[in-house]
């Protein structure tokens, strides 16, 4: 008898037959999706959230201090130590839009940008990506510009201290500990 037995799983392709709009929002849209199961020659509808892509940046000066943002959050209702990011604009490239955004919400430009990553939101029932910048070099020569929904204070601290305020739970958003990861990637501590 044979200890170890090899599975070997050629998964097919799930072909979409219909697909409809079922509600509608500022934020969201939720998908009504229609597949043919392969493997199970059935019908299954699976509902899908369709949000917008979106771009988180992590904002670094010349001696190494990130740069966090706070802002209120309403799903937990309380503010969020977070990155500088946000949703992109219909048309709008990432880089563009994570150049806009860390000016829009802190009033900081940088010199010098880089993609470090890129996330999938959460693939069971989400159809967007977040891509995460590093941005070095950022200097505050640039206009805040609020969104109505935003009060957005913003502060400088070592690396250590980011690693920390995850380690410590004062940051849990899952984009922002993602980026991070991607950051510890790029520095070649990961």
């Amino acid at each position: 008898m044979q200890k170890d037995l090899l599975y070997i799983i050629m998964l097919s392709q799930w072909n979409l037959k219909t697909q409809e709009r079922v509600f509608s929002s500022p934020p969201f849209n939720i998908l009504a999706k229609t597949y043919d199961n392969p493997e199970r020659n059935q019908e299954f509808t699976a509902y899908v959230i369709e949000a917008q892509r979106w771009a988180n940046v992590i904002a670094m000066t010349q001696d190494k201090k990130i740069l966090l943002i706070q802002q209120y959050r309403f799903g937990t209702d309380h503010y969020e130590m977070e990155i500088p990011g946000g949703v992109l604009e219909k048309g709008e490239e990432p880089l563009e839009g994570a150049k806009r955004e860390l000016e829009e919400e802190t009033g900081f430009t940088a010199s010098n940008w880089k993609l470090i990553g890129k996330v999938d939101a959460n693939p069971a029932i989400q159809n967007n990506v977040c891509y995460t910048f590093l941005a070095q070099d950022i200097h505050s020569d640039g206009q805040i510009n609020f969104d109505p929904e935003e009060e957005i204070e913003h502060e400088l601290v070592p690396l250590e201290k980011v690693r920390d305020y995850i380690a410590n739970g004062k940051i849990t958003n899952t984009f922002i500990i993602a980026a991070f990861y991607w950051l510890e990637r790029e520095l070649g501590t990961f």
